[in-house]
């Protein structure tokens, strides 16, 4: 048995058999990729979807890119040169960000990123105000999703702006002291008003209470027995309105600290932030394979999300009927188009999506039978 990579062969073959999915104004972007062999080449720029596809046919991309920036001269290699025109709003979620991913399994992290994204979604239609439209989702190929805003209210954005939406989305400034102040505008949406209905919940709750309570809860839940403005206190904590915030007391920031730390992670979306604030960014192209895994960079309806599994609706269809064989180092268990795989340590013969996937993660390795 030898040990070799045939992915490039294979990559080949998807790019000839696949269109590219094409971005708006594809002459103004910068375009960029990692070949089978070296390292990132860019600053390279395509008339047309026809050029580019021409392209990746004769130089077979493992990792292919194009710049979330708009410019006069794409393929001048000094960013001075190119002369920035505006860029999309861009959000990447992948595990990097998430706390414990190192302990989950692949179709763990996936289904992790997921609720992040859905929250991110929830922020920039919600509190933001962009229409379906506005928002490109895309399945990175790889352990997350790509989030593209496309709308002129983003188009000039500096960094500085786009790291206020970050902040914002990440919750970095959401402290109970900037609460309290935000609080006095009584805001109708938002973090604050969802944190402040939070709060409510809670408190209508003792034995959920007692959780955000460090020392005698029984002593601080007497506290809460007492009038304040005519009403009991706890009842005015209970109320879905912003008075609560003018009555707290110094035992109460304790509880309101622990309950905003629960909050945050219930409801935060971790984005790669400095992908975000940069405006020169190069992203993974729409259509193209994402070089560890063999699966498709692919857009995903935003209504769909829920039911979307990137482990059945990512695998190229020219990858779907045929096998290879692969040797593990160790046993593996996944499941892919809806079939669950228990591999043994050694060799497999395994549907070529999943023998891509193996090989390019480093769990395995391609064998030829003599």
């Amino acid at each position: 048995m030898i040990s070799y990579d045939k992915s490039l062969n294979y990559f080949s073959l998807y790019y000839r058999s696949n269109h590219l999915i094409m971005p708006d104004l594809i002459s103004k972007r910068e375009i960029g990729y990692i070949p089978f062999s070296g390292t990132m080449i860019r600053h390279l720029s395509f008339r047309n979807h026809r050029e580019i596809e021409s392209f990746v046919k004769r130089n077979t991309p493992r990792h292919l890119y194009y710049s979330s920036a708009y410019y006069v001269k794409p393929d001048e290699k000094r960013m001075e040169k190119k002369i920035w025109e505006g860029a999309e709003l861009i959000f990447d979620l992948d595990a990097d960000h998430i706390p414990g991913s190192d302990k989950m399994t692949y179709e763990e992290i996936l289904l992790e990123v997921k609720k992040h994204v859905l929250r991110l979604l929830n922020y920039l239609i919600n509190d933001f105000g962009f229409d379906d439209d506005s928002i490109k989702l895309y399945f990175s190929g790889g352990r997350g999703y790509h989030v593209h805003v496309v709308s002129d209210r983003v188009y000039s954005l500096d960094s500085d702006a786009r790291r206020e939406i970050g902040n914002y989305i990440k919750m970095e400034d959401f402290t109970i002291d900037n609460i309290i102040k935000a609080s006095r505008e009584r805001p109708e949406s938002g973090p604050v008003k969802r944190f402040n209905e939070y709060i409510s919940e809670i408190y209508s709750n003792e034995n959920y209470l007692k959780r955000f309570y460090n020392g005698d809860f029984g002593s601080y839940y007497k506290s809460l027995d007492v009038y304040k403005d005519g009403k009991k206190k706890i009842d005015i904590m209970r109320e879905n309105n912003y008075e609560k915030f003018k009555i707290v007391s110094k035992r109460d920031l304790d509880v309101l600290n622990n309950i905003l730390n629960d909050f945050k992670d219930k409801y935060s979306a971790e984005i790669d932030e400095p992908v975000t604030t940069d405006i020169h960014r190069l992203i993974r192209f729409p259509g193209s394979l994402h070089g560890k895994t063999g699966l498709a960079v692919t857009p995903v309806n935003i209504n769909e999300l829920d039911d979307f599994d990137p482990l059945s609706s990512a695998v190229p269809e020219v990858f779907k009927d045929k096998y290879e064989h692969v040797y593990l180092n160790s046993d593996y268990v996944i499941t892919m188009m809806n079939e669950k795989f228990s591999l043994n340590a050694g060799e497999n013969k395994v549907p070529l999506y999943l023998a891509l996937f193996l090989t390019g993660m480093k769990i395995g390795n391609f064998i030829e039978k003599k």
